[in-house]
């Protein structure tokens, strides 16, 4: 079995830019439709469907992402996962504000599925983060125990308000782990690697790196920021 792992590798990129980090990923689950899928950056996100009538999830109530996603799991009507996020980070005002209309992704090998993405408002937020995982969408979980991602690059531009950094977990199920991190240069093209491009960190079987570039607290909201990953999924 590892032998044919290591065979079917496959490099990855991964690149967010201004206000297109996917911090939730929903996938509507119910028997009926869905009428609308709605965030008031500041309060609330609210799923109407035809099954589930209209739920309301209160910013207040549920202050982090981590929260939020474990009550949204908890309903039954979508399945939700965090993705370019850390479930430690807040839910009000960190969020693109608005209807959220569904899209498919391809990189989950179910290229029908459609999602509805809750995407991360980055100038408010004060963050940029990608995920390295082996599913993301909700169709390859019951078989991530049996893969790896791992991370070769970090290159970003990103125009920091004030001192941040560029921090690497790990993640297994709910618990994230940090395990690296370096301060971050702000406006300049920067590109990080593990000894001189030819090391890696690689994550335990199933679990997943996100790469998160903090900021600490004043976040340009410029055209040009971008958090790109390069790795391996295996």
């Amino acid at each position: 079995m590892l032998r044919t792992r290591e065979l079917l590798k496959k490099g990855v990129v991964r690149q967010v830019g201004t206000d297109l980090p996917v911090a939730i990923r929903l996938h509507y689950i119910g028997t009926g439709t869905v009428t609308s899928v709605t965030v008031t950056t500041a309060t609330n996100i609210v799923m109407v469907t035809s099954d589930g009538g209209t739920d309301t999830y209160a910013f207040s109530g549920y202050t982090t992402v981590g929260a939020l996603v474990d009550a949204i799991n908890g309903d039954g009507i979508f399945e939700a996962k965090v993705l370019d996020s850390i479930r430690s980070e807040a839910t009000a005002s960190q969020f693109v504000d608005g209807a959220i209309t569904a899209a498919t992704d391809i990189r989950d090998g179910f290229g029908n599925d459609l999602y509805y993405d809750v995407k991360v408002d980055t100038d408010a937020a004060d963050y940029f983060a990608v995920r390295l995982t082996y599913d993301y969408g909700f169709n390859k979980s019951k078989h991530a125990t049996n893969h790896r991602v791992a991370l070769q690059e970090i290159n970003y531009t990103i125009e920091f308000g004030t001192a941040g950094t560029i921090d690497i977990y790990e993640v297994d199920g709910t618990v994230e782990t940090k395990i690296g991190w370096v301060a971050a240069a702000d406006a300049n093209n920067t590109s990080v690697t593990f000894a001189s491009g030819q090391g890696k960190i690689t994550a335990n079987e199933g679990n997943d790196l996100v790469v998160y570039a903090n900021d600490g607290g004043n976040l340009a909201n410029a055209a040009t920021n971008f958090l790109r990953v390069v790795g391996e999924i295996e």
